[in-house]
This record gives structure tokens, sequence and C-alpha cells, in this order.
């Protein structure tokens, strides 16, 4: 998480620089471009591995293997 809040704070630090820096405007914005595509690709990246793990509890769910076999006491 620490990743994706420096990066939203250099966009965002990089744009105000732009306001005040008019000659360097071109650079700034550039740049806050390139930590936004770095913030979107870490929020793809942390969805990504979120979708690739198990639901919570899945594991509690799952009967050892000893028991899988045996009839149910009625």
């Amino acid at each position: 998480m620490n990743d994706l809040v420096r990066y939203r704070a250099m966009e965002s630090l990089c744009r105000q620089s732009a306001v005040f820096r008019p000659l360097e405007s071109w650079r700034l914005l550039a740049e806050a471009e390139m930590w936004h595509h770095k913030a979107e690709d870490e929020i793809a990246a942390r969805s990504m591995q979120r979708d690739a793990a198990p639901p919570a509890g899945a594991l509690a769910r799952t009967e050892p293997h000893g028991n899988a076999s045996r009839p149910l006491a009625r």
C-alpha cells in the first residue's frame, strides 16, 4: 500500500509544481503522467493477486483426506 500512496503523492506534487513553474510544466506534467501509470500498474497487480488467492475460509471448509471416503453416520 505504501507504494501506491507514494505514487499518488508524487503525481500530485508534480501537477502542483507545474502550476507554479510554467516553463517546466511540460516536463512536470509528463512526470505526473508517469507516476499515474505506475499507480495504475500497482492497482492492477494487487487486483490480480487478490483474484488469484482463494477466498477467505475456503481452506477451512475442506475435509481432511482421511474422512473423504468414510460414509456419514446417521
